[in-house]
């Protein structure tokens, strides 16, 4: 019989995170979030996003500012009728000059229409200036050909004609969104039509005209050539229609007309029967009812309308 070595009791391995002895030192509190405030570098950061913004916040309105007094207006909403108003007066001497001596152009006084909307909630009101060009009785369409050619190339104006209808038309763009149309209205007659269209009425009334300069001697106003027709013609119960007056855009001359209405007498009958011609004037039309002479500057048209005479005398010296 043998004797058994003696067993040795089974020792469990250690963990292996029971081998690595904890660090020496002092216990580290934990830290809770934004315990501690900003540092400088943080507070730096929030004032120099503070600056920009109020730096451009000023640069915004600067430009705003700069816009609304240099550019451009992008509506017509942003021009009342006041400020509208040179660019249909400079509109009217320009299709005057565009005439020339093809016809005889005759200024009607302005129109102020209030009622239209600018918006829903906005009300405004509305600047027109007739233009009525009287020339041979077959020549309306090629005057608005004329017309379209001689005005600046800015108004990038066109002329159509359609016949089928027979109607001849003119499209233009004075600039600031004022409207220029014309149209053949009858044998020899062409209306034009300078419109601001909707508008702020601020400003609409027009201004007293100027002081004479100084120095300058105010005469008694010359008598027209509308004036001097009556005694040709034996017209009687004369009354002034309308006297209408622009400047030139330069300072130098102006455009003026004259019209009036009286009553026809058996020597202004005579007149049209036997064809009225003014003296040293070029003739654009002579077929009664409808006289039109030009001299010079100066242009007179006569129409014969049953028992009254209507009478007009331009004066274009820009």
């Amino acid at each position: 019989m043998t004797d058994d070595p003696p067993t040795t009791p089974a020792v469990p391995p250690a963990h292996p995170a029971a081998a690595v002895p904890p660090p020496a030192g002092p216990p580290v509190a934990a830290v809770p979030p934004n315990a501690t405030g900003p540092g400088p570098s943080r507070r730096w950061w929030r004032w120099w996003l503070a600056a920009a913004a109020v730096a451009w916040s000023v640069l915004l309105f600067g430009l705003a500012v700069q816009s609304q007094r240099d550019d451009s207006p992008t509506v017509r909403e942003q021009r009342d009728i006041g400020q509208a108003r040179p660019v249909a007066d400079r509109a009217a001497i320009d299709l005057t000059a565009a005439v020339g001596d093809a016809g005889v152009v005759v200024l009607a006084e302005e129109q102020i229409t209030a009622g239209c909307r600018i918006t829903p909630m906005r009300p405004g009101a509305e600047l027109t200036r007739v233009l009525t060009a009287y020339t041979a009785p077959d020549a309306g369409p090629a005057l608005l050909d004329r017309i379209a050619r001689q005005l600046p190339a800015s108004y990038a104006a066109i002329a159509r004609h359609d016949a089928t209808t027979g109607r001849s038309r003119l499209g233009a763009d004075a600039g600031d969104f004022v409207a220029v149309r014309g149209e053949l209205i009858r044998a020899g007659v062409v209306q034009l039509r300078v419109s601001t269209g909707c508008r702020p009425a601020s400003g609409g009334s027009r201004p007293a005209p100027a002081d004479p300069r100084p120095g300058a001697t105010v005469g008694p106003t010359p008598r027209s050539h509308a004036e001097v027709l009556t005694g040709a013609f034996g017209v009687a119960d004369v009354q002034a229609a309308s006297s209408v007056e622009l400047p030139c855009p330069d300072g130098d001359g102006q455009l003026s007309s004259y019209a009036l209405t009286a009553a026809s007498t058996a020597e202004s009958d005579e007149w049209a029967s036997l064809g009225f011609t003014m003296p040293r004037a070029t003739v654009v039309s002579d077929q009664a009812p409808l006289f039109v002479h030009r001299y010079g500057t100066k242009g007179t048209v006569v129409r014969l309308d049953g028992d009254d005479v209507w009478i007009a005398s331009t004066d274009f010296t820009c």
